[in-house]
């Protein structure tokens, strides 16, 4: 991920939920109606190709607007901090890290990334699966589809084992910051 791109979505951690839903509605419903150009028949009318846009926009918004609320709950306090995407990647936890909002925030990716394990390559498979054989049936265009959920593989095969090395890093170094912190208060 580019930096401008790592520093967006940091920066959108911060927002209302309201005004992400209203964001992502826009993306997905604005890139839904630009797909069905694409993918739709060339007589379909316009007003039809916009109210699916506005539908599944709307729809996206909603659900996976939900989606990140909840996980800005299970990340706790941390989430707020800049440098947890950064720590996570890096596998190097801040000097001034608060070792329980830390520690919640950590076990959170630490469980989610566990999921991701399983259910990542699973997806991406039968997603590549699905998006080929739309292809040999004679939409060539779905090659692209298909070759986005092989990067996607690839990346969720490499990315997932990392995080869960780092994670796993960071919780035995807070353990440890724990303990040394419990002997000096004696």
């Amino acid at each position: 991920m580019s930096e401008w791109q790592a520093g967006l979505m940091q920066g959108m951690s911060r927002w209302p939920l309201w005004s992400v839903m209203v964001v992502l509605a826009v993306a997905f419903g604005g890139s839904w109606y630009l797909s069905t150009f694409i993918f739709m028949p060339s007589d379909t009318p316009a007003g039809i190709r916009a109210l699916g846009g506005l539908i599944t926009g709307a729809l996206f918004g909603v659900f996976f607007g939900l989606w990140l609320g909840r996980q800005r709950r299970g990340i706790g306090a941390a989430a707020d901090q800049r440098v947890l995407g950064r720590a996570i990647r890096r596998g190097e936890l801040p000097a001034d890290a608060d070792v329980d909002q830390w520690r919640q925030a950590l076990t959170h990716y630490q469980q989610l990334y566990r999921r991701q394990r399983r259910l990542g390559p699973a997806v991406f498979v039968v997603a590549l699966v699905l998006e080929a054989s739309l292809a040999v049936a004679g939409r060539p265009l779905f090659w692209l589809a298909a070759a986005f959920f092989v990067v996607m593989l690839v990346v969720t095969l490499v990315q997932t084992p990392k995080v869960l090395r780092n994670t796993a890093a960071m919780l035995t170094e807070l353990d440890r910051r724990e303990r040394t912190s419990g002997l000096d208060g004696r």
